[in-house]
């Protein structure tokens, strides 16, 4: 009786599948089926192990915040579809391929729990929502593997994994961590979420990571210590992920994964089995390498991710191509600091049992309360201030008495038209030549130099002025760049204009990282131009 063989791997898995020696069971094929040691080998579709909710990233551990007093926790939920994870080919006279699994969908759930900054204790629980694939079967409608067919996905539990990882604190700029994970076996063998006799499987996981200006960046390591023994379906993954923040709230970048996974050496007829060496017997391995493109979203301790890429290698649970979302919640606890004798809150000598006012000092013959209450301490008292939460100058104005003054124009702030340009108070705060107006300025009239000299008119100086002001009360405003026309005018003359401008700019002791001065040839001579640089 002829012998069916046959391979299971990914899509792409030509020349690093992992085999399995598919047998149409016979007597006479006995010899065959005696080699058929990956029918049982640990075969995972749920190799994709996410990164804790609190991490920036989906799989690689990314910066963690530290804290001093509190508990840090998460919550997370990635759903996770593979396209065409798990192919058979049996080898008969002709190869014909199935598809156990032509689609799955996968959910993740997963949380974190930080009970001080340097510890962190995570869980992540796979569950296959729906796998669709079909069985395989031989020519004849047999089963094949061991009297088994090869049957087709169905949805179930995966391995629930539980991990625990140590940050020190070594460098500001750069977290590390150590730790370890476990593989419970609890997934459902029916779903291709585990293998056919349960057993635990054990990573170490060390990390990198870091926040670099405009850069997110982190690498996570995670090693079977059994992989070097040749342990069935143990593996080497590493994720790593590199993103740029757009805005506070949002960034995009790459994580790719590889990961090598050791298995064991299969026969065909005669040929001698292959081997992986150094690994202290005959194995065979198969890689998986999936780069993904991410982008997360950020809002009041929510993290949305959506990512999407192809699959390469032979791996079992390497799509041809992957599909990621991704909702996590995570957010640091306060504890109340501890009260050791007599509670007094607001430390007025009153006990909290006897002040009338706990949460505001005042003497005892006023059982613990203020005389005249003043919450910004700014001296006046809050029933004549304006802004009693914040601190500012006494003002004749009941409008703007004890408010602040942001632009410091000494125009309070209530009463200011143009809180963030200083102006005299005739124009209620507002500049009178130099506005900003859709983050750049608008200067009326133009700076123009004297016809043939090298003196601005009164009117340009207190443009100029005034510009220098704004940018004083507006620390993001980065730059300003004055230009200054030179077509038709001869060089001497423009030379005298550019150094008649940054004496004034010198003379007002402005900050001389904050402005340059340029020639401009395609402005006329004795014009001048004045841009925010960001």
């Amino acid at each position: 009786m002829g012998t069916a063989h046959g391979f299971l791997t990914s899509p792409r898995g030509t020349r690093w599948r992992i085999p399995i020696l598919l047998a149409a069971a016979a007597a006479a094929s006995a010899p065959a089926v005696a080699q058929a040691q990956n029918f049982n080998s640990h075969v995972h579709l749920d190799q994709m192990q996410p990164a804790t909710p609190g991490s920036p990233f989906l799989q690689a551990e990314g910066p963690a915040d530290r804290f001093d007093e509190g508990i840090a926790y998460g919550f997370g939920l990635v759903t996770d579809y593979a396209f065409a994870p798990l192919r058979a080919k049996v080898l008969p006279a002709d190869e014909v391929e199935k598809v156990p699994v032509q689609h799955a969908l996968l959910l993740h759930l997963g949380a974190s729990l930080s009970p001080l900054d340097w510890l962190s204790l995570e869980l992540n629980m796979p569950f296959a929502v729906y796998e669709g694939g079909e069985d395989v079967l031989d020519d004849a409608g047999n089963p094949l593997v061991l009297g088994q067919q090869l049957y087709a996905g169905e949805p179930g539990q995966g391995d629930l994994r539980i991990g625990a990882h140590f940050r020190p604190k070594v460098v500001d700029e750069v977290d590390l961590s150590f730790g370890a994970r476990v593989w419970a076996p609890t997934g459902r063998r029916e779903a291709y979420l585990r293998g056919p006799s349960p057993r635990a499987r054990f990573e170490l996981v060390t990390s990198v990571a870091g926040d670099q200006d405009m850069i997110l960046y982190g690498c996570t390591l995670a090693l079977s210590p059994l992989w070097f023994g040749a342990h069935d379906g143990d593996r080497i993954a590493v994720d790593c992920a590199v993103h740029a923040k757009l805005a506070p709230f949002v960034s995009v970048g790459l994580e790719p994964h590889f990961a090598v996974f050791t298995y064991p050496a299969y026969v065909f007829g005669d040929e001698a089995p292959s081997a992986f060496p150094g690994l202290g017997g005959d194995t065979d391995f198969a890689i998986q390498f999936e780069p993904l493109a991410m982008a997360r979203f950020h809002v009041a301790g929510f993290t949305v991710g959506v990512g999407v890429g192809p699959g390469f290698g032979g791996a079992p649970g390497t799509g041809g191509a992957r599909a990621l979302l991704s909702l996590s919640y995570g957010d640091r606890g306060e504890r109340p600091p501890e009260i050791v004798g007599v509670k007094d809150k607001d430390l007025d000598g009153v006990a909290d049992d006897d002040d009338a006012c706990p949460t505001e000092a005042g003497p005892a013959e006023k059982r613990g309360c203020p005389e005249q209450r003043d919450r910004d301490g700014d001296g006046i008292a809050d029933l004549e201030d304006a802004c009693p939460a914040e601190a500012g100058a006494p003002s004749d104005d009941a409008k703007a008495n004890g408010c602040p003054d942001s632009d410091n124009d000494r125009t309070a702030d209530p009463v200011d038209s143009c809180v963030r340009e200083p102006g005299p108070a005739h124009t209620q705060g507002c500049p009178e030549h130099a506005r900003l107006v859709k983050g750049d300025f608008k200067i009326t009239p133009p700076i123009v130099f004297d016809k043939g000299r090298a003196t601005l008119p009164a009117v340009a100086v207190a443009a100029l002025k005034e510009v220098i002001g704004t940018m004083r009360a507006n620390p993001e405003l980065k730059m300003v760049a004055i230009a200054v026309g030179t077509k038709k005018a001869p060089p001497n003359l423009s030379d005298d204009r550019t150094k008649a401008i940054l004496d004034l700019f010198a003379e007002q002791t402005f900050d001389a990282n904050r402005y340059e001065v340029q020639y401009d040839d395609a402005r006329e001579g004795g014009q001048v131009g004045v841009h925010v640089q960001r």
